[in-house]
């Protein structure tokens, strides 16, 4: 075993050491699993929303978006920071509803703001649905990653890293994804900022001589559209509004942000939180320095611009500490994601639904269990189904955006009904999975998913304003609690 694998394999060690150890003493129940008992100050908060948010997309998908498509990635470096602003805004509101009412899941708003269990299972159903993309995504560039850096086989990785994941998350929940992501967040940003940097400089002496370098060779690159690519302006700018909107969609997502000691906890982030992104224009230099280095990556290959690179340029403990922050990048998200999708299906789905009488300890025992099973089946879809990283987070995010207007309209708008909210999500969720089974990444030259949201907002508003004769008393009393 080299430097680097022993390094790399090192790393996933301490991480799973953390993850375990991160129980602590408390009694473990629903709330302390899924939400750590809404007790995460400033600091704690930001790396964990920081660990959900930038995984492996950080170090494969946006390098190799870059290498494949020029100028049209740097909608990558924008989204974020839009998402973080809106955050600003409604995440503070929706947390104050949460904590008032004990909600632990993105489906318990839809199941509490419409008084219906069955609005909450659909909801649920379809946020697992497009959680298995993101899953499947971390998955594939885990195996990518750790394949990369130490040789060990992609499918091998990836069945070892989902067996870890799933023994820390049944044992410790929430808590083993925050503090994983403290040693995950200090090694990202540690590699990110030397590969990001290095690189340039060693090539080409700094960004500026990079940046005159691809235009030379590859004029028009940096352009929108580049050369060659689909992807111009209105795909750009559509798919920033997009994935901004969506970027709180995520049902783990919303169960991060339920962790947080106050409403000013998340405003501080909000505030916060868009330094990370800086560490996103580093990964896109490093996909156009692929390009003139390592020319030739065509299809999925792309995803690995940024290893391929670190190989050729690194020696081998950086490597090594590359592919254990990258790991690390898959194994936080993924934890997440797993929790909340298990968490769905046992809370909103059968204890929501198909037994309403089950107990909150039933309902914690059938989420551990459920753990299992979702990661079954996001690991057979990565084995049998793999696509490309931007592809994959693009669908999922294209599909939780559909959530948007009804939780957003839900905490402002005291007319909306459950009939109005239904209505809109469901064909906006339809339209976006046309789009996926029709293989149709753009719309009149605009990202898809965009068409759906205004379909959505359109039809929300408008089914909303025809059926607010029929709202019942206690919805309308319960709506838009306290947006200033």
């Amino acid at each position: 075993m080299n430097a680097g694998a022993a390094v790399a394999l090192a790393v996933v060690a301490l991480a799973v050491v953390i993850g375990l150890a991160a129980r602590g003493r408390k009694q473990m129940d629903l709330e302390q699993w899924t939400v750590a008992g809404r007790s995460y100050g400033t600091l704690l908060f930001w790396v964990l929303a920081a660990g959900e948010t930038y995984s492996t997309f950080t170090y494969l998908g946006a390098s190799g978006f870059a290498y494949a498509n020029g100028g049209a990635a740097f909608y990558i470096a924008g989204y974020g920071t839009c998402a973080f602003v809106l955050s600003y805004f409604f995440l503070p509101p929706l947390w104050r509803y949460a904590k008032k009412h004990n909600l632990v899941t993105q489906a318990d708003f839809f199941t509490h703001r419409f008084r219906s269990p069955w609005f909450g299972a659909l909801t649920a159903i379809v946020g697992v649905a497009f959680m298995i993309p993101y899953i499947e995504a971390q998955l594939l560039g885990l195996g990518q990653i750790v394949e990369t850096t130490t040789g060990i086989n992609r499918v091998t990785s990836m069945v070892l890293a989902v067996v870890l994941i799933a023994v820390f998350v049944y044992a410790s929940g929430m808590k083993a994804a925050a503090w994983v992501s403290v040693l995950k967040d200090i090694l990202l940003i540690g590699t990110v900022l030397v590969v990001g940097i290095a690189i340039p400089v060693h090539y080409f002496g700094g960004f500026g001589h990079l940046i005159d370098t691809v235009q030379a060779q590859h004029p028009g690159f940096l352009g929108v559209p580049a050369p060659g690519s689909p992807l111009g302006v209105p795909w750009m700018m559509s798919t920033l509004l997009v994935t901004s909107a969506a970027f709180f969609m995520f049902p783990h997502a919303l169960a991060a942000m339920y962790t947080a000691k106050s409403e000013q906890t998340i405003r501080r982030n909000a505030i916060y939180l868009p330094l990370y992104q800086i560490l996103i224009a580093l990964t896109l230099f490093v996909g156009f320095a692929a390009m003139l280095v390592v020319p030739g990556l065509k299809g999925s290959a792309t995803n690995g611009a940024l290893l391929s690179l670190t190989l050729k340029t690194m020696p081998s403990w950086v490597v090594g500490l590359v592919g254990g922050a990258g790991a690390l990048a898959a194994i936080v998200p993924i934890s997440l994601l797993l929790l909340q999708s298990a968490t769905l299906l046992a809370r909103n789905v059968y204890q929501g639904v198909l037994r309403p009488k089950t107990t909150e300890q039933g309902v914690f025992r059938l989420s551990r269990g459920l753990v299992v099973v979702v990661t079954a089946v996001a690991l057979l879809f990565a084995i049998f189904q793999p696509a490309l990283l931007v592809n994959l987070l693009l669908t999922g995010q294209n599909g939780v955006s559909q959530f948007f207007p009804a939780i957003v309209l839900g905490l402002v708008w005291r007319r909306l009904t459950k009939a109005g909210a239904a209505t809109g999500l469901v064909v906006g969720v339809a339209i976006v999975a046309w789009t996926v089974l029709a293989s149709k990444n753009t719309l009149w030259g605009l990202n898809p998913g965009l068409l759906a949201i205004i379909v959505n907002i359109v039809l929300t508003v408008g089914v909303s304003l025809a059926t607010a004769e029929r709202r019942e008393p206690t919805v309308r009393a319960e709506a838009a609690e306290g947006v200033a």
